[in-house]
């Protein structure tokens, strides 16, 4: 059950459209719809140049569950991390594991062939565990 790689960093960011101009005007990246979104208004993948999607990036004013309570102050600079998400193999190893230690984690599939788990660190930070079925 390792952890392969780093799969993408999540970042909300107070002003959506003028972070996506920056990154994709000075640093070159390219912005994408996020996969059952038609739209790149609130939300979109940024690519590298060989395509592959790095950062997932949503306005600070989308939640991300039905449960979740966003802040007042959207943050900014490096607290606007979301989230850390890494590839991993042997998902329910995983989730063993992590039930076996008694930390709280949710669960979810977004899109065929793909599962995830949540968890968070001791200090808060979550983590995102990305499973390919294929």
């Amino acid at each position: 059950m390792p952890v392969l790689g780093l799969n993408h960093i999540n970042v909300r960011t107070p002003d959506f459209l003028r972070t996506v101009e920056f990154l994709r005007d000075a640093l070159g990246m390219a912005a994408t719809a996020v996969p059952g979104h038609g739209r790149i208004d609130k939300t979109a993948w940024l690519h590298d140049t060989a395509g592959v999607p790095v950062l997932h990036l949503a306005s600070a004013d989308v939640p991300y569950s039905a449960g979740e309570i966003l802040p007042e102050v959207p943050p900014r600079g490096s607290g606007a991390i979301h989230h850390v998400a890494l590839t991993c193999s042997d998902y329910e190893a995983m989730r063993a594991r992590l039930a076996a230690l008694d930390l709280g984690f949710r669960e979810n599939i977004p899109e065929p062939g793909v599962r995830q788990i949540f968890v968070q660190d001791p200090t808060g930070i979550t983590f995102e565990l990305n499973f390919s079925e294929a």
